[in-house]
């Protein structure tokens, strides 16, 4: 029981510093609970964003990787068009005992005319060179700034505009050569 007389002295009966100290006791804890409590919630975030981060990378990697495919691909298909113009060109020749003067030519005999483009969006019409080392290529860097080259041995590079430019006017010299 409570002391009225202790009260109004200032003093605290045993009772009242017993509770008093619960109290306390119970503040310390709730203060403990809310601070680990803050830090756990503050590492959640800490990892929540993390793997946020490294989705996003991940995002990008990917992205890159399928674009990077994509450009692959196009090349390829271009290069299979050329192995395909080569086999027109072959056949073309054991059956007239020359090539075409022209890949117009080579169509009106019965080649597929969209096998005469590059597949790529900024690519352009093949360009043929009747009979020589360098049969078809390329005018326009479609493939990530290189341009694919058809030799008459069928092997198919992928060249720098410089290098194509090269490798044509050694054919053209050649052909004067001939003549």
């Amino acid at each position: 029981m409570i002391n009225r007389t202790n009260k109004s002295c200032g003093k605290l009966s045993f009772s009242q510093r017993s509770i008093s100290a619960q109290r306390g006791s119970v503040d310390v804890v709730k203060l403990i609970v809310i601070v680990i409590s803050l830090i756990v919630l503050i590492f959640l975030g800490l990892g929540a964003s993390w793997i946020i981060k490294s989705m996003g990378e991940a995002g990008s990697q990917y992205t890159g990787a399928m674009v990077n495919t994509k450009h692959k691909a196009v090349a390829l298909q271009c290069q299979m068009n050329l192995h395909t113009i080569r086999q027109n060109l072959r056949i073309y020749a054991i059956e007239k005992e020359s090539f075409p003067p022209s890949l117009k030519t080579l169509v009106d005999w019965g080649a597929d005319s969209q096998l005469l483009r590059c597949t790529a969006q900024d690519g352009g019409e093949y360009v043929y060179i009747p009979g020589q080392n360098v049969l078809v290529y390329e005018l326009k860097a479609a493939h990530d700034g290189r341009c694919n080259l058809l030799r008459v041995n069928g092997q198919v590079d992928l060249l720098t505009p410089d290098q194509v430019q090269a490798e044509v006017t050694k054919t053209y010299i050649r052909l004067r050569e001939r003549r």
